[in-house]
């Protein structure tokens, strides 16, 4: 007879914490939640979102529960896994922040994942100013101007896909966030 032994693999490590909360903001299992709270591990920064209109225990309540934490996780692993590489937590809570009030407004912001045509996940105005900054003197219009170009679709994927429009992007992005990326660059020297 041959002895089979198993052999534990190893936890995986994760990179967020993933939990439903109650609307007192408790940690609570699905079928008592109202909310999710992403928690970064490595910085212990949060991101908590009461879902409008939850009522515990409901078949759509916990549909959205699971629906939202899977969002949060989308989001942040698409900062992480993109182009930019985005690892600073405050830009991935703060891109959480982003995405979840425009879905409070009713807005989704990626096509792939909802109904074509609902647009991208980039800042406009703030693409838009990045394009001009690119395009120095040959740009020819306004902010305005540029943001009401974006509404075709093609024209915005082939703006926001221009890796030197999407650096000064990038860099106007964590600006506004009070993250100039100075600090992170004292730790490569």
């Amino acid at each position: 007879m041959t002895d089979i032994q198993a052999t534990e693999k190893p936890a995986k490590k994760g990179i967020a914490k993933h939990e439903f909360i109650n609307a007192q903001g408790e940690v609570v299992g699905i079928s008592q939640g109202v909310g999710i709270k992403y928690t970064d591990k490595a910085s212990g920064k949060e991101f908590s979102f009461p879902i409008p209109g939850a009522q515990p225990g409901t078949a759509l309540t916990m549909l959205a529960l699971f629906g939202a934490k899977t969002k949060a996780t989308n989001e942040t692993s698409r900062l992480r896994n993109g182009d930019a590489g985005v690892t600073d937590p405050d830009e991935q809570i703060a891109a959480l922040h982003d995405v979840f009030a425009q879905i409070g407004n009713n807005v989704w912001r990626e096509r792939q994942e909802g109904e074509a045509g609902t647009g991208s996940r980039a800042d406009k105005p703030t693409l838009a100013a990045a394009l001009i900054e690119a395009l120095g003197t040959g740009a020819k219009g306004s902010v305005d101007d540029y943001v009401a170009k974006m509404q075709d679709e093609e024209y915005l994927a082939k703006v926001f896909g221009n890796k030197a429009v999407k650096a000064i992007y990038l860099a106007m992005r964590a600006k506004a966030r009070g993250n100039s990326g100075a600090e992170s660059l004292d730790s490569l020297a």
